[in-house]
């Protein structure tokens, strides 16, 4: 017998089984989440899941890679380096909120990363090559091409970009982490950044690159 044909807008099993893990890791953490309860909250066999995945290190593999291509997705500030008269920290600050509220996914690996990584390795390597390593060495660049351009000061880009995105973190853990769902405030959230785009613009931008006016728009929602 061939395959049954699929139902129309039927998701597929392997993305409903990682939707279901990250549910439960977030909730309840990896190692208290065996694959029979993954299996359970998608209507499931464990045998099911395993064809899928041969165990629950591959799905904290895959949830681990859709993190990664989160991260790296590029803001239109990263091509066009504030041409468009923002400043390069505005470009790459006042999206934050959008970009994650319109995808809750990513609170909830963002909660899977920063409670694992202090007693999974796996998950503390992920974050320090690509949350750090790779971040700074990202930013770093994109800095250096401003100075380059002359739309920030000289200095040195990779003390920038580690001081840049320590902040980035920083601020991503205290609006969408530490309080949990319920404790969220999208408004503080962008009065926090607002005050940092005025803050990086006025250290280092050699003139002020957008007024409090643009700032309040860019990060509104």
């Amino acid at each position: 017998m061939g395959r049954p044909a699929a139902v129309p807008g039927e998701r597929r099993t392997r993305d409903r089984i990682l939707d279901a893990a990250i549910n439960l890791f977030a909730r309840d953490g990896f190692d208290q989440t065996p694959v029979r309860c993954i299996a359970a909250a998608v209507g499931l066999t464990e045998g099911a899941v395993y064809r899928h995945f041969p165990g629950k290190e591959a799905i904290l593999g895959a949830i681990l890679a859709y993190a990664e291509e989160c991260v790296y997705a590029p803001l239109p500030v990263e091509t066009g380096l504030g041409g468009d008269g923002a400043s390069v920290f505005e470009g790459l600050l006042a999206p934050l909120p959008a970009i994650i509220e319109a995808n809750p996914v990513v609170v909830k690996i963002m909660r899977i990363l920063y409670i694992e990584m202090f007693h999974n390795e796996k998950v503390r390597r992920f974050f320090r090559a690509e949350f750090m390593e790779r971040a700074d060495d990202h930013l770093a660049g994109l800095f250096g091409r401003c100075i380059e351009l002359g739309t920030i000061r000289d200095c040195d880009p990779r003390e920038l970009a580690s001081v840049f995105n320590a902040f980035r973190s920083e601020w991503a853990f205290k609006a969408y982490i530490l309080d949990g769902e319920a404790g969220v405030d999208p408004e503080a959230a962008r009065d926090d950044l607002r005050a940092a785009i005025r803050f990086f613009e006025r250290m280092l931008c050699p003139k002020e690159c957008a007024d409090d006016t643009e700032i309040d728009r860019r990060t509104s929602p």
